[in-house]
């Protein structure tokens, strides 16, 4: 072998331990930062959530629509996350809120980033998480037509826990409309009593 074949074989076995490292560094940060169990695929409820796409993959009905509201909600208010990971947990969110919601003055995405991440930190401050939450089945749905527009009424009640082990249930009634996609969105929600609740 002349000395010219050596330097070229060489430098290619330079080039491969190189690329072998750089693919290797980039799986060992993946798996670090919790978005890759060694298949690509996310392992952490926040990064599943984050890798959800909605316009391909859109819940299909108004239950499962508030469903993924509160799996959102349950991993931002409970999980300890980094600031953009956050931020796309929100994102994903608002694709779940209709136009005429976020067409609200108090409603831009700066408003409700910045009121979601005070709500974020006093749940913090004060020992409190969400348990659990429960939607209305499908076969619960109250289902009506209002301005031509097809809405759906359900209830949701969702049970917190605080430092104290003391838990407390709360219930609101959510409505979701259908938008020119066929898509249920949520137009809007209030918070009812646990009575209030029963008769729905």
């Amino acid at each position: 072998m002349d000395k010219m074949t050596k330097k070229i074989l060489i430098v290619f076995i330079v080039v491969v331990v190189a690329a072998l490292f750089v693919f290797a560094g980039v799986r060992i940060y993946r798996t670090m930062d919790g978005n890759d169990n060694g298949t690509g695929l996310p392992k952490t409820e926040a990064g599943k959530l984050i890798a959800k796409d909605l316009d391909l993959e859109y819940p299909g009905t108004p239950t499962e629509v508030v469903k993924l509201f509160w799996r959102l909600n349950k991993c931002m208010y409970n999980t300890t996350m980094k600031e953009k990971d956050f931020q796309k947990l929100y994102l994903q969110q608002r694709k779940l809120y209709d136009d005429d919601l976020l067409k609200e003055k108090e409603n831009s995405e700066k408003e409700m980033l910045s009121a979601l991440k005070k709500d974020v930190k006093q749940f913090e401050e004060e020992k409190r998480f969400i348990s659990s939450y429960i939607v209305q089945e499908d076969d619960q749905v109250k289902y009506a037509k209002v301005d031509g527009k097809e809405e759906a009424t359900l209830v949701a009640s969702v049970l917190e826990t605080s430092k104290k082990k003391k838990t407390t249930e709360s219930y609101a009634k959510y409505i979701c409309r259908k938008d020119s996609d066929g898509k249920w969105k949520i137009l809007g929600w209030k918070q009812i009593s646990a009575d209030q609740a029963g008769q729905e």
